[in-house]
């Protein structure tokens, strides 16, 4: 587990880790054990042994990490998730946190008081992004010129943790939040409807070939 280094516009008390998952190891009675019985029947429930070690290393790793800060044991933190499926810590309020997988690696962020989403994606260089640009992308970014595939991964993994932030369903909101580049690692977010919150975004650098990662934070 690496502790990502972060532009250091990003606000203070914001950690962003990352996991390099090793998917054909057995499970650890080490990481069920502090897991509740919710999270054992969901990773049980999995068809492929890669993703219930997906689903258990990273669940467990996130309740250690939440332990650490809330001092309290990782197997009595309450985890809940809103109606868009959201992961929450109930009854604490000044800590937010979001997960994100791809392939093998994982990312988990952790926020003081501010909303947090985070993204990592593995760059699909046979991805159609004309095609895919006209279903996800607003009608402000679409005024961009013709994106290459790294342009348009950049931002699609913007746009991924910005809804993700937001906590609200990912397919349902695309065309109502608009990512504005500004340079090459923080961009603007512009969303359609005034009373959601305000966010900021940047990229972030993940020390692995081929994948591309961002995170954002409530202003």
């Amino acid at each position: 587990m690496q502790l990502l280094a972060l532009p250091q516009a990003v606000p203070a008390g914001v950690e962003v880790w990352l996991l390099t998952l090793n998917l054909q190891v057995p499970l650890h009675d080490s990481d069920l054990s502090i897991l509740n019985d919710s999270e054992r029947k969901h990773a049980s429930s999995l068809h492929f042994h890669a993703d219930r070690v997906r689903s258990v290393v990273t669940r467990a790793t996130l309740r250690r990490l939440l332990a650490a800060r809330t001092m309290m044991a990782p197997e009595a933190l309450l985890l809940t998730a809103n109606e868009y499926g959201k992961p929450g810590l109930q009854g604490n309020a000044n800590i937010e946190f979001n997960v994100s997988h791809a392939g093998c690696f994982a990312l988990i962020a952790l926020s003081s008081h501010q909303r947090v989403g985070v993204d990592i994606e593995y760059i699909d260089r046979l991805i159609d992004v004309h095609s895919i640009s006209q279903h996800v992308f607003s009608p402000l970014e679409r005024q961009s010129a013709q994106m290459s595939q790294q342009a348009f991964m950049r931002h699609w993994v913007a746009k991924e943790s910005a809804l993700k932030a937001l906590g609200f369903g990912i397919s349902e909101h695309l065309q109502a939040v608009s990512i504005l580049s500004s340079d090459n690692t923080d961009y603007q977010i512009v969303c359609d409807y005034p009373a959601w919150p305000r966010l900021k975004g940047w990229l972030i650098e993940v020390p692995v070939d081929d994948y591309l990662a961002a995170l954002t934070v409530e202003c």
